[in-house]
């Protein structure tokens, strides 16, 4: 792997992360890495691959020809033995500091052409490094499943840490008058990219009980009765970062919003990762379908 100054580096923070068109921005924000010129790697004397040529080689080596860095291209997935028609595209993709040189993370989702509700996406996630006129795989988690209606969900880069970046996915299903909105964390871990927990990013049931509908005619008691059933919270995930040079960031979840009986919630909840199962212990509460 060629060599990347903290000069070249610096230079990229001009450029900025790029994130493509679908994806959420990061959650926190990350330093850039060199430009495509600085972050080249030498193919010959006089000629350099830039970090695009990279990522474009690399999705054809694992996608097949008609894969691309924007829009979409028709493939198929393998699911459970059953090879099904797939859409896929790259949903979220930065170049992040790591140490003195740079990584490549990249995310790559895919939407089932003919899903049914209760069928998933799937998202392959890649923390990559400069090698050679290419990148190699540094770590790598793929086939994850989440969604509905076929779809994946919206993916972002995120800061967790120092130099510590993962990803966040926000995916959601809805029915019978409910919303329940999810967000999962993948973090690189000792041995690898690991799943390091999920918790609720929205709920409600506000299509379930339409109270605002009933009408000036309607019996007090109903109005009254079904204001004290509709639930709307959100779940707000960050990092704290007042330590910039922690290695990992503590996780803080602000909930907030109004729960049954009209009573209001407004709690912060705070979470380090586990070093020995690289997870968050996130209590069931956080999970919930409900407004308790």
């Amino acid at each position: 792997m060629s060599a990347v100054s903290m000069k070249s580096l610096a230079a990229l923070a001009l450029a900025g992360a790029v994130v493509l068109a679908g994806c959420k921005p990061a959650a926190s924000p990350a330093p850039a890495p060199p430009s495509e010129a600085a972050s080249a790697a030498p193919a010959g004397p006089t000629a350099h691959v830039s970090r695009t040529a990279r990522l474009q080689a690399f999705l054809v080596q694992r996608y097949g020809k008609n894969a691309r860095l924007s829009g979409q291209w028709h493939s198929s997935w393998n699911d459970d033995g059953e090879t099904r028609p797939m859409d896929w595209q790259v949903c979220a993709e930065q170049p992040v500091v790591s140490g003195d040189s740079w990584q490549q993370l990249l995310a790559v989702c895919g939407a089932l052409s003919e899903g049914a509700h209760i069928d998933p996406g799937t998202i392959d996630f890649y923390v990559l490094r400069p090698k050679g006129d290419g990148f190699e795989v540094t770590s790598e988690l793929t086939g994850e499943r989440f969604g509905s209606g076929g779809q994946p969900g919206t993916v972002s880069v995120i800061r967790a840490g120092s130099d510590f970046y993962g990803f966040r996915v926000e995916d959601g299903w809805f029915g019978q008058g409910f919303s329940l909105l999810s967000q999962s964390l993948i973090l690189p871990g000792p041995n690898g990219l690991v799943a390091s927990g999920s918790v609720r990013s929205h709920i409600d049931n506000d299509a379930q009980y339409e109270c605002d509908n009933l009408g000036a005619s309607s019996d007090p008691d109903t109005v009254e009765d079904c204001r004290t059933r509709r639930f709307s919270i959100d779940f707000a995930l960050r990092f704290d970062d007042i330590d910039r040079s922690a290695r990992v960031w503590p996780l803080l979840i602000e909930e907030t919003g109004s729960t049954c009986g009209g009573k209001q919630v407004r709690q912060q909840h705070r979470f380090t990762l586990d070093p020995k199962t690289w997870a968050y212990s996130f209590p069931e509460s956080l999970r919930r379908e409900g407004c308790e």
